[in-house]
């Protein structure tokens, strides 16, 4: 068996996610489908729903059951946030291509170390799949491309308090991306926290709105890859009560205390239960260089409901598109594709892409 027809392993396949994920494989390959998690029921229960998918058990954080869940899989998809590296290492070790939704930077470059074992074994890795990180990578590697330098790129992210995110992104809010963490601006290293240094900035469909630093990948993996020298990630909610709340906790040093009172999985319970605001989250880029010795802002953006169902769609895409033409290795996903099949995709899903280009003076 070739590894184009070899099964392709979902983990976390009956999630958030990872359900959209499976949904769109069976319907558009003829490849068997894995469903893997923890739980053979919920596996099971999710497997017979959908035509096509196949239950498999599966705990990451047990070597010992690596062996008989890889077996016959050519490709595995990874739609959980993991806290060690050791997973996809096994994957790549057996030649077993990789795809990652990951938002969390620590792991990413954990797996970019396995970069010599990957193109030893001929297996290809492609990580930051989805929303953000992942079209933002996108829009700012082709922004870079349209100018002649880059001065600086700026992501923001606006989330829907009201969507069902999964645990796994709201421990990941929690604990990671407004904590305290390092950005490099002009090539030194910065030391900065979450929910601080806000920036006002002008969201499609939200008018302007007050976003705050925030522990994204997209700024660190843009960091490793590009010369820009200045890139900062930014978010805010769709209520500007819960944002302003947010950075008040952290403005008067209550913020970890609050956190550690409730505890994250309580948290998680309450996020579960929120029944107020919208579901839906915009990613939007802009990149200011110079062209033709003009002044040039490029942005682009992607708008619509369910921020976990478009980061499925783009993921189920990057697994669809992604074979022997690609290097082996391990890359990002704006080193492998470009932005178009993933937005006609996105369109097609019923969200808003937009573009816009502003020109300045001569410089």
């Amino acid at each position: 068996m070739s590894r184009d027809d070899a099964s392709v392993l979902v983990v976390g396949g009956y999630g958030t996610i990872g359900r959209t994920v499976c949904t769109e494989l069976a319907a558009r390959t003829q490849r068997e489908i894995l469903a893997a998690g923890r739980s053979p029921k919920k596996a099971r229960r999710f497997s017979a729903s959908v035509h096509g998918v196949k239950p498999q058990t599966l705990d990451v954080s047990e070597r010992t059951g690596y062996a008989d869940a890889l077996a016959g899989v050519g490709m595995v998809v990874m739609c959980l946030d993991q806290d060690t590296p050791r997973f996809a290492e096994a994957c790549l070790e057996r030649g077993i291509d990789y795809v990652d939704i990951s938002p969390t930077d620590a792991l990413l470059q954990a797996i970019e170390s396995f970069d010599d074992l990957a193109r030893k074994r001929e297996a290809t890795a492609v990580l930051s799949v989805g929303l953000s990180p992942g079209m933002t990578n996108l829009f700012v590697a082709e922004a870079i491309a349209e100018l002649d330098s880059v001065d600086r790129a700026d992501i923001t992210l606006l989330l829907g308090i009201g969507e069902a995110f999964g645990p796994d992104t709201v421990k990941w809010t929690v604990e990671d991306a407004l904590g305290q963490f390092s950005i490099r601006v002009d090539g030194e290293s910065m030391s900065v926290a979450g929910l601080t240094d806000p920036r006002q900035v002008d969201i499609p469909g939200w008018g302007r709105r007050r976003a705050y630093r925030a522990n994204l990948a997209d700024q660190h993996v843009l960091a490793r890859t590009t010369d820009i020298p200045i890139i900062e990630s930014r978010l805010c909610y769709d209520s500007r009560l819960v944002t302003r709340y947010l950075a008040l906790l952290r403005r008067t040093g209550l913020y970890q205390p609050a956190v550690s009172l409730l505890g994250v999985d309580r948290i998680v319970n309450l996020t579960e239960a929120v029944w107020f605001g919208s579901d839906e989250s915009v990613v939007k880029t802009k990149v200011r260089g110079r062209a033709n010795g003009r002044v040039t802002d490029i942005e682009r953006w992607i708008r619509g409901p369910d921020q976990a169902r478009a980061t499925a769609l783009v993921t189920a895409r990057v697994v669809e598109t992604l074979g022997p033409s690609h290097p082996s290795g391990v890359h990002h996903i704006q080193e492998l594709f470009s932005s178009a099949a993933f937005s006609d995709t996105l369109l097609e899903a019923g969200y808003t892409i937009g573009r816009t280009v502003q020109h300045g003076g001569h410089a």
